[in-house]
């Protein structure tokens, strides 16, 4: 069990504590400030000028699937970067896998024309 070890303890004890500052740091600030919203303050700034439009503008769809691509290749590279930093004691079959997955899953939006803005 992870919990047995003295390290398991140490970690369990490192994100209590992180849980502890988190929560601290986003409660304390609310007992010493003074909430007054007025007109003024929910008006949206734009450098000192007056507000000209909607702040609510249509932005093309391209800039969210960019987005989300660079979010699935930040997570996998979370994942890849212990793996090589460790590559010896790492087997094969899940290396193979995790490449084969993301293939199958390129290949599958390729085929759906969801890359066509690329």
């Amino acid at each position: 069990m992870l919990f047995d070890t003295i390290e398991g303890f140490a970690l369990l004890v490192f994100f209590a504590l992180a849980a502890v500052v988190g929560l601290i740091a986003e409660i304390i600030p609310n007992f010493f400030t003074k909430k007054r919203e007025t007109p003024e303050k929910l008006m949206p700034f734009e450098s000192g000028e007056d507000p000209v439009g909607t702040a609510r503008i249509r932005f093309r769809v391209h800039y969210y699937v960019f987005a989300v691509a660079f979010v699935v290749f930040d997570i996998i590279a979370a994942f890849a970067i212990p793996w090589a930093i460790s590559w010896n004691m790492v087997d094969w079959i899940p290396v193979i896998a995790l490449f084969l997955g993301m293939l199958v899953v390129v290949g599958y939006y390729a085929l759906k024309g969801e890359l066509e803005w690329v």
